[in-house]
């Protein structure tokens, strides 16, 4: 990021929205929403410094949005009466979309996002069964830390039985496309997991911008 270049992107975490002064940041996307007020104005103050103009983007869904205009509305009304000695002013004084327009709505390129969702809604299936995953393995090793400590067998093949028993005992009852999304995730294999992220690297190096 030290030489300005046409296509510098930074993937960063909320680490990155405090104490770096990065230069000529003229874009803020927020992939997951902030939810805290001082971390939207830490993770925005990062674009729009030292007079320049810049914008912020809240990527959610649309059960998302009402949450999202309550917190940038606070954002707002505390900055609202602050003055341009404020680089982190998200916009207000400092060079930004101003407290006038508030949070906009982008126009979005309907067919291209059709196009998108296959990818993302395959890229959510496999970071949620990497997440399972990665739970499962957290609760039987606290299982088996807690045998040793009582001083009991443990047998890790009772605990996978029981532990996908549990996960089907969950889905008893009314059930819709969310609940069985839960359930393959939750007994995908790691040939599954293998399998859903080749066929994502096939989808993602597939042109959306075209036809």
């Amino acid at each position: 990021m030290k030489k300005a270049k046409k296509a510098n992107i930074l993937v960063a975490t909320d680490v990155a929205a405090r104490g770096l002064d990065i230069p000529s940041v003229h874009a803020v996307i927020h992939y997951h929403l902030p939810t805290a007020a001082n971390t939207y104005v830490h993770r925005s103050g990062r674009t729009a410094r030292q007079g320049n103009t810049g914008i912020s983007v809240l990527l959610c869904a649309p059960n998302e949005v009402q949450g999202t205009r309550r917190l940038v509305a606070k954002v707002y009304a505390r900055f609202q009466d602050d003055n341009d000695d404020d680089d982190d002013a998200v916009g207000v004084g400092a060079g930004g979309i101003g407290k006038e327009k508030g949070l906009q709505t982008l126009e979005l390129n309907r067919p291209i996002v059709a196009r998108l969702k296959p990818r993302t809604s395959l890229a959510k299936k496999i970071a949620d069964a990497d997440a399972m995953k990665r739970k499962d393995v957290h609760d039987e090793n606290w299982y088996r830390n807690a045998a040793e400590e009582l001083g009991v067998e443990y047998d890790s093949e009772d605990f996978a039985s029981s532990n996908l028993n549990i996960k089907k005992g969950k889905g008893k009852g009314k059930k819709n496309g969310r609940d069985d999304d839960d359930d393959e995730q939750g007994t995908s294999t790691k040939a599954d997991i293998s399998a859903w992220k080749s066929e994502l690297k096939g989808l993602l190096e597939r042109r959306v911008n075209v036809g």
